[in-house]
């Protein structure tokens, strides 16, 4: 009997989570990214093997190779759930990943898994408690919609993202937000103890993109890509349907 020694040498790793609860997802997904072969572990993480450019990093193991330099090749993927419950999108990574374990904290490390949120489809399941829009996102033309609009959720006391979903492709979105309590302080003249808070709607859309979007790469440039914004109120278990 002879042993046979095989080492591999890891490029990065991503996991899909659920973007309302930010919990993993074991999910028989599909993951498509050309010339990138992954190796799904059993704690949900997809492992990048081997990608385009990289080639020399594969089979490097003393010390990464010099070039490319940190972050300078970016692998595009796409992520669909057959089961439909969470919308197709598009990500992206930048390799290679930091190979110094004295920064394993930060984002960009080799010992960091990438998350990828997915956002729930409007037949998605949704929990008691959460507060729900089901919105139809109008086009920009009279009698259309908007497939592949991110829409965002911002608290109005202080401007932070709480929530946000995307329109499938007949421009239906289901925006779940989990964690609103069911009583707190108000911020108006109101009564002190309020049961909803005030939010703004964000309409997010590239009409140049082709395919399923990559909601975080409309987040970055949401302030150029702002279609229209609504106001409105939401509680703990409270469900809206709206157009937006």
């Amino acid at each position: 009997m002879t042993a046979e020694l095989r080492d591999t040498r890891v490029l990065g790793a991503l996991r899909f989570t659920d973007a309302v609860t930010a919990l993993p997802i074991d999910a028989p997904l599909v993951v498509t990214a050309p010339g990138v072969r992954w190796l799904r572990n059993r704690r949900a993480a997809w492992i990048i093997a081997a990608a385009p450019g990289l080639e020399a990093h594969e089979v490097s193991f003393d010390a990464p190779p010099g070039t490319p330099d940190l972050g300078d090749v970016r692998i595009a993927l796409t992520v669909d759930d057959p089961s439909g419950r969470w919308l197709s999108r598009a990500a992206s990574i930048a390799l290679p990943r930091d190979p110094d374990a004295e920064h394993g904290d930060r984002p960009a490390s080799l010992f960091a898994i990438a998350d990828v949120p997915l956002f729930p489809t409007p037949a998605a399941p949704t929990q008691r408690g959460w507060s729900i829009v089901r919105a139809s996102v109008l086009g920009t033309a009279p009698g259309t919609k908007l497939a592949g609009a991110l829409v965002r959720v911002v608290r109005e006391s202080d401007g932070v993202r709480i929530g946000a979903g995307m329109s499938d492709h007949r421009g239906e979105a289901l925006i779940a937000v989990e964690g609103i309590p069911t009583s707190s302080f108000s911020d108006d003249d109101g009564p002190v103890v309020a049961t909803e808070i005030a939010v703004r709607l964000e309409v997010v859309w590239d009409p140049a993109v082709t395919g399923v979007p990559d909601p975080d790469d409309l987040e970055a440039r949401r302030a150029t890509l702002l279609v229209r914004q609504t106001t409105a109120r939401l509680a703990s278990g409270r469900i809206l349907i709206l157009t937006l």
